[in-house]
Order: structure tokens, then C-alpha cells, then sequence
């Protein structure tokens, strides 16, 4: 209270120097030891912008790191009460694309950089990075080129054993995109899937139970560098081309992939998300993209659309917004990602009419968002099973 008396005394006495009245007071000095004893503290906001990768330390349920992208890795150990930065002394680089905590030892943190390009933000990293003291101390392990890695995944069973989804240079066609993999803990990478070189990786998901078949999605992450010239510039046309956007699936951990199109699923095109649900051997997998949210019951073979009626069960401001989970306890609780975040209860199968929507489809919205966020953080965790 003094510090805001303080603060609207000095306003005042400012606005009557301006406009001086008859009757005006000159504001006398404050004794400098009456708020000796104060002591400045943050009082938000505490978060600025989005966040572009979250994991949780399984065994340890209110341990959770977050990465921005242009802020480094914070963590927090009560759940979200509070945060605190770990990633600060990395100089090299701030922006973060993803984040895993392996599932069987926490301790043990990979954190990719470089932040997928969103909204017209350009924010590289220069590889991967790992503490194995849970985030006090920091060691990079390569991949440098791959300068977005906007996905990751840890071995449930080796935290030797990392996939890494990489985006590659923005403006350089190179062959540092695609999806690598380590089995040392990141002493050597192998490429393993490269669709050609302007192509990149941009999700990989697994279900922990079978942690074999993985899914990866891929997007065309090219576009040639403006050469300035004195000659009149003329509209380039819109790219009107593929946008190299398909889904992969492996079922030997990563180490070889093939093409999953077809059977109901149609052309993709732009940002996609893809989630395995636990339980289900596998076969349970959903994958949302600009053409709305589908699902497949026998790994990715036949595919059906869910809720197509329904114009918000996709992505939102042309995949700006995207993301589909899954509840790692219950393969029927699914979550999608728009400009706002919806529940399904029943594995998106029905298209709530207005009058049970609220109950089959939770829209979450600014303020009441605590299940949906909770359940985005463990989906994008792995299964606490």
C-alpha cells in the first residue's frame, strides 16, 4: 500500500504542476526508511506467448518442464503453482521445439530447439541437448543443421534410445530433416526416414505399451531465400504443389518406415497431429488436420472421419492451432486443439447435437481450461500406467 501511495503521490503532484490550482498542496518528501523494508516481487504475467513443448517425470506427478519458443526450459515441481527457468545457462540458444523426460529414469532430459515455424515466426535452434541431473546442468549432442526439431520421443525402456522429428533450415535444401535416431544417448544419430530435402518431420507418437509402432507426420518445410535484384520485382504465384504432408508408420522403433495413405484417409495437406492410444495394442490411432479429425481402429489401415459435421474438430487458423491426445488410461477420452480445446468422452464417434454437446464435447475456453491442459500434458508425456 505505501509503494502505490507512493506511486499516485508523485502522479498527482505532476498533474498539479501542470495545472495549478488555488488551493493545491506541494507533496511533501517521504522518509526514504519507511519503505527500506519492502522488497520487490513479480507479479506476473508469469507466462508471455505459447508454449511449443511440455513433459512430465513419470513417478514424480508434480514435476513438469515446458519449453518456449523464445525462452529456454522451465521447470516446475508443484504442478504449475510455480515455475523457475533451467535452461539459462545455454547461451547459444533460447528457442525450444520439443521436450521429453525418458519415461524410465527421470532425470534423464532431451530437449530439442528450434520451434516449428508458426504464425510467420522463424525461431532456429541448433540441435539437441540433454542433463541427465534433471535440467541443473546441460551437455549438446548434435544434430546442429536440423535447426527445428519440433518432436521427440525417448525409448519407454532405454533412455539411451531417442527419436528425433527434424524440420531442417527453412531456406537451404538440405538433408538435416526427416527423422533420427540414437541408441547411445545421442553420441551418434542415424537418419532413418528422409522424404527428400525440403521435406521435414513434424510429429512422431507412440502408445508406451507398444512402444515398437511409432507414427510420424511429415510437411513440406521449404522456401527459397528472396535474392535481391534492381529489376522490377514481379508477384511470385502461389505454390499450388503437394506440401509433402503424409503420415509414416514404423514397427520396429523408427528404424524403418513406411507410407500410410488410403483407406479413408484422405490427401493431406499442412499441419497434422497424430496420437496412439495406450490399451489398445496399437491399433486405436487419431490424426487431426485442416480436413477435420480421424480415426483408425486397426493401425492405421482404414480410417473413418469423426465428428465431420462439426466445423471445430480440426485444426484452427489454418494449423496454426493443432493437436489431438489421448487419455493414457482410457483410449475413449480424446482431445483436440483449435482456437479452443474440446473433449470427447466416447472416441469422438458421435457429432453432439447442440442440446448434449456440453456433455460429449467439453469446450474448454480461457479460465476453465485445468482437464483439457491435464490431459494434454500427460497425453503429450507418455501413459503414467
Amino acid at each position: 500500500m505505501r509503494r502505490f501511495y507512493s506511486a499516485a503521490s508523485v502522479a498527482l503532484a505532476g498533474f498539479f504542476t501542470v495545472l495549478p490550482l488555488p488551493t493545491a498542496r506541494v507533496a511533501r518528501a517521504i522518509d526514504p526508511q519507511l519503505y527500506a523494508g519492502l522488497t520487490w516481487r513479480n507479479l506476473g504475467p508469469f507466462r508471455g506467448g505459447r508454449i511449443s513443448a511440455v513433459s512430465g517425470a513419470i513417478g514424480q506427478p508434480g514435476v513438469f518442464y515446458a519449453g518456449l519458443p523464445a525462452a529456454g526450459v522451465w521447470k516446475t515441481t508443484s504442478a504449475g503453482e510455480t515455475w523457475y527457468p533451467v535452461f539459462d545457462a545455454v547461451k547459444d540458444v533460447s528457442s525450444i521445439g520439443a521436450i521429453d523426460v525418458a519415461p524410465s529414469n527421470p532425470s534423464v532430459i532431451y530437449v530439442g530447439t528450434g520451434d516449428m515455424v508458426t504464425g510467420g515466426a522463424i525461431n532456429e535452434g541448433n540441435g539437441v541437448y540433454t542433463s541427465s541431473d534433471a535440467g541443473s546442468t546441460w551437455r549438446h549432442i548434435g544434430l546442429d543443421s536440423t535447426r527445428q526439431i519440433p518432436s521427440m520421443l525417448v525409448d519407454p525402456l532405454d533412455p539411451n534410445v531417442v527419436l528425433v522429428a527434424a524440420q531442417g533450415d527453412l531456406h537451404v535444401r538440405s538433408g538435416a530433416r526427416g527423422v533420427f535416431r540414437t541408441t547411445n544417448g545421442g553420441a551418434t544419430w542415424t537418419r532413418t526416414l528422409f522424404a527428400d530435402d525440403t521435406t521435414g518431420a513434424q510429429k512422431l507418437a507412440r502408445a508406451n505399451d507398444v512402444p515398437a509402432v511409432i507414427f510420424a507426420t511429415t510437411v513440406k518445410h521449404f522456401t527459397a531465400p528472396f535474392a535481391p535484384s534492381r529489376q522490377p520485382v514481379r508477384q511470385a504465384a502461389a505454390d499450388t504443389g503437394r506440401t509433402n504432408t503424409a503420415l509414416y508408420k514404423s514397427t520396429d522403433g523408427g528404424v524403418t518406415w513406411r507410407e500410410t495413405s488410403g483407406g479413408g484417409l484422405p490427401r493431406l495437406n499442412g499441419r497434422t497431429s497424430v496420437a496412439v492410444a495406450m490399451h489398445t495394442n496399437a491399433q486405436r490411432v487419431f490424426l487431426v488436420s485442416d480436413n477435420g479429425l480421424y480415426r483408425s481402429d486397426d493401425g492405421g489401415t482404414s480410417w473413418k472421419q469423426m465428428a465431420a459435421d462439426d466445423e471445430r474438430i480440426r485444426n484452427g487458423q489454418g494449423g496454426y492451432n493443432c493437436g489431438v491426445y489421448v487419455d493414457p488410461q482410457n483410449p475413449d477420452v480424446v482431445y483436440t486443439i483449435s482456437t479452443s480445446s474440446y473433449r470427447s468422452t466416447d472416441g469422438a464417434t458421435r457429432s453432439p447435437d447442440s442440446r448434449a454437446r456440453q456433455a460429449a464435447m467439453i469446450r474448454s475456453s480461457s479460465g476453465s481450461t485445468r482437464p483439457t491442459e491435464a490431459a494434454c500434458c500427460s497425453g503429450s508425456t507418455r501413459a503414467r500406467s
